[in-house]
């Protein structure tokens, strides 16, 4: 007989993709200074990384333990010049990548941009030839990603990707974010 809400009267482990993992909520570059299978190991660890002036440094725990990160680095170039004094302290830091999670909506990408520079002149140029309203968001490997929100479906983000290809922004594209 079922119980608590549950399908079957015995707890079973969650079925669901993420059931070990974290949701990722924003994409971005992460700084990996080091990779652990016991917290404490990970919270020495990171006393380490904090005291050599990494203050930024956290926990964050995944499928395979846990990881001692530094995470809102905007840009590529960012990510290089942390690892570069990373690696002077004695810290063999890696960039990674985050995607985050779909959320089930259309957007209209116009372009992305190395830098947040580039990326607001991208969003000016938008808004100057009829579609104003861009917004700017981290892409998962660095740099920012130039778009609109909310479109009711595939085919009017699409057709929206269109236009926006016939006004000078070569790259836009429907996406499913």
């Amino acid at each position: 007989m079922p119980s608590l809400g549950l399908s079957s009267a015995a707890p079973s482990a969650a079925k669901r993709a993420n059931a070990c993992g974290r949701e990722e909520f924003l994409s971005g570059l992460e700084a990996v200074f080091g990779r652990f299978k016991l917290h404490q190991a990970a919270l020495t660890f990171r006393t380490k990384v904090t005291g050599r002036g990494f203050v930024n440094a956290n926990i964050i725990e995944g499928c395979d333990g846990f990881r001692v990160v530094i995470r809102g680095i905007d840009t590529f170039d960012v990510g290089v010049d942390l690892q570069s004094e990373a690696r002077k302290e004695g810290f063999g830091v890696t960039l990674e990548c985050i995607q985050a999670k779909q959320i089930g909506i259309w957007d209209g990408i116009l372009g992305h941009a190395r830098d947040r520079p580039g990326a607001t002149a991208i969003a000016n140029r938008a808004a100057s030839v009829g579609f104003p309203g861009a917004k700017l968001r981290n892409d998962p490997c660095g740099g920012f990603e130039v778009y609109v929100r909310g479109f009711a479906d595939q085919r009017a983000a699409q057709s929206w990707a269109e236009a926006a290809r016939g006004r000078g922004f070569p790259d836009a594209v429907a996406e499913l974010n």
